[in-house]
């Protein structure tokens, strides 16, 4: 039997286990990316499309912080694996499952909460349903760190992000023509159904890695979570203030349009067929195609190089959502929003996860990497939440070109960066039910 196979995507021979592993990644990309839009964006554009307010909006884009808070859950994660329930199925796949059945739980809650007549119910479902998200994310991101070594995780991080793409074409167009053939509550009730498909072929076809079957001491659960909080203390101390503040900076542009820009779709009055074949469909496809190119340039270049490309590239973006709101409505310019937006979007995250997965490597790599993602997406969602008050009143055009300058000081810092090596701290195994 053949022991390797043909790659989709460029011809080359790839050994099956490697063609495995990618697969995985790209299925559990799928898995973490479809809940985002669902809980971001589209939700947005339902509440705007229901007459709720943009400072509430702006609020209510709050249950993203939710993707802060993994470092909570992270050090749990790498110290206990769920007992019989993780024995069944390996500490990673267990915590992916659980997390998978609470987003699938909360999708659901959110299609029988009308934003129009019952806003509290829709946001208190929206929260739970990040909140499930976030540690589906810790869980993944622990398991992919941990499947491969260093030098394959640029081959990871792109299968990642194809299905974190394709995830938000079902979030995006599939949601938005949905809700216009059905309603809303059927649009959300298929993504729930999805997700829920989704956990079933993670508990079935998903991988083990490593650290799944290690035995484990049920005599020392007092001391399981003491090693993983070792090795993240050694990780901050080890980790220049300068690095962590770009890692938090990084994503701050991306972060605060993304929070505006369908409500700015709803104001200039295109449809809900214009805005998934656009902003859903043909975006989508250009974010694909930008994240082969984050991969291929993380190949060619170092990865300092690729990071200056995707910051100034996603900053640069929010100019063209300022022209946008100047135009009005125009198919042609959004289109050209959209394409510049997909590609630099694209290629700044494979970047930032490229740099933060080699920051990562460790034995308790669930723990780093949830708290170096956590840094990520803190500041820009902590200041989303006042984003609908500055766009009220200053208008888009304004809001947009001030969020094109919030690139800069990470610029600077990523020209000031030296990049990290992987790390070679390693604790001891911690032990776990």
């Amino acid at each position: 039997m053949s022991e390797s196979a043909q790659s989709p995507v460029d011809g080359r021979d790839i050994p099956r286990p490697m063609l495995a592993k990618r697969l995985a990644s790209g299925l559990l990309g799928y898995a973490s990316g479809l809940p985002l839009l669902l809980v971001g964006g589209t939700f947005a554009f339902w509440m705007r499309e229901a007459g709720v307010s943009l400072q509430v909006i702006g609020l209510l884009s709050w249950a993203s912080i939710a993707y802060s808070l993994k470092f909570l859950i992270a050090p749990v994660m790498d110290a206990y694996a769920l007992g019989p329930f993780g024995r069944i199925f390996g500490r990673r796949r267990a915590w992916i499952l659980l997390a998978q059945l609470g987003v699938t739980a909360g999708l659901a809650a959110m299609a029988f909460g009308d934003p129009a007549t019952n806003l509290p119910l829709a946001a208190a479902a929206c929260f739970a349903a990040a909140m499930a998200s976030a540690s589906q994310d810790a869980a993944v991101d622990g398991w992919r760190v941990e499947l491969a070594p260093t030098e394959e995780q640029g081959l990871l991080v792109a299968a990642y992000q194809l299905g974190y793409r394709l995830a938000m074409l079902t979030a995006g167009a599939g949601a938005l023509y949905l809700a216009e053939g059905l309603d809303w509550v059927g649009a959300y009730s298929v993504m729930a159904g999805i997700m829920a498909l989704i956990a079933v072929v993670t508990a079935t076809l998903i991988p083990r890695t490593p650290r799944d079957d290690e035995p484990r001491d049920p005599a020392a659960k007092g001391l399981a979570l003491a090693a993983p909080l070792r090795d993240l203390l050694a990780l901050v101390a080890a980790t220049p203030l300068t690095t962590l503040a770009m890692i938090g900076l990084y994503r701050v542009p991306d972060q605060l349009a993304n929070v505006m820009s369908s409500p700015l779709y709803k104001d200039l009055g295109f449809t809900n067929i214009e805005i998934a074949n656009v902003t859903k469909v043909f975006g989508v496809v250009l974010g694909i195609f930008g994240a082969f190119v984050g991969g291929f340039l993380l190949t060619r270049l170092s990865l300092r190089t690729v990071l200056i490309i995707g910051i100034v590239a996603s900053a640069a973006t929010n100019l063209f959502y300022s022209a946008l709101a100047v135009t009005g409505h125009s198919v042609l310019m959004l289109a050209a929003t959209i394409s510049f937006d997909n590609v630099a979007s694209a290629i700044a995250g494979t970047a930032l996860i490229a740099f933060m997965s080699k920051l990562a490597a460790s034995e308790f790599s669930a723990t780093r990497y949830a708290v170096l993602s956590s840094i990520y997406a803190l500041p820009g969602h902590l200041l989303a939440g006042g984003s609908g008050f500055v766009a009220s009143a200053s208008g888009f055009p304004v809001y947009f070109a001030l969020t094109f300058v919030s690139g800069l000081p990470a610029l600077l810092l990523v020209l000031a960066l030296r990049e990290p090596k992987p790390s070679q701290t390693r604790a001891e195994p911690s032990v776990a039910a």
